[in-house]
């Protein structure tokens, strides 16, 4: 085996030699653009032939092996990936539901400060006071709930809701309607 491998090699060294016969000699002054060309030489690395050969069914089986284990590892890439994109859309899911969570208690936070705004206006109310106090105090209540809608990070549209059901709870309680 060793010897169809190695008379390739003396047949091309044999051709080689051959065909440097007629060769001309170094020249007397040296070029010294050219470089040096040992430094550029790599050392050959004689590679031995694999002392086992495979045959036809160790090489099917082999690659029904490579073919199983790449099969593999693509299904656990694809259940990584699935598993990735469920946490996406829990994660997604679950900031939807804060949102919603705050959302909800910001409502529920304008409508506690309408709610003490319209009872300091209850309190503030006298049988004395005149049509043009009772909408000052209107007025400010409006504008107390609207500020308080924009505090909460309220909508314009939100905002001026607050303040429009600010106004009517006030209205009903000074009895201005």
């Amino acid at each position: 085996m060793n010897t169809k491998f190695i008379l390739p090699f003396a047949l091309i060294s044999a051709l080689t030699l051959a065909a440097c016969e007629n060769q001309t000699g170094a020249p007397e002054q040296p070029d010294p653009d050219a470089g040096n060309p040992e430094a550029f030489a790599e050392p050959i690395e004689e590679t031995e032939a694999p002392a086992d050969v495979m045959s036809p069914e160790e090489m099917q089986q082999r690659r029904e092996q490579i073919e199983q284990d790449a099969q593999q590892t693509f299904d656990s890439i694809m259940e990584d990936s699935q598993e990735a994109g469920e946490n996406l859309v829990e994660m997604g899911d679950d900031a939807m539901s804060a949102l919603s969570e705050q959302m909800t208690s910001a409502s529920d936070a304008i409508e506690v400060q309408i709610d003490a705004l319209v009872e300091n206006a209850a309190d503030v109310r006298d049988d004395n006071m005149t049509d043009e106090q009772k909408l000052e105090v209107v007025t400010n209540v409006r504008n107390a709930a609207e500020e308080a809608a924009r505090a909460l990070g309220q909508t314009a549209p939100e905002v001026v809701a607050a303040g429009d059901a600010a106004e009517e709870r006030t209205r009903q309680v000074l009895g201005l309607e």
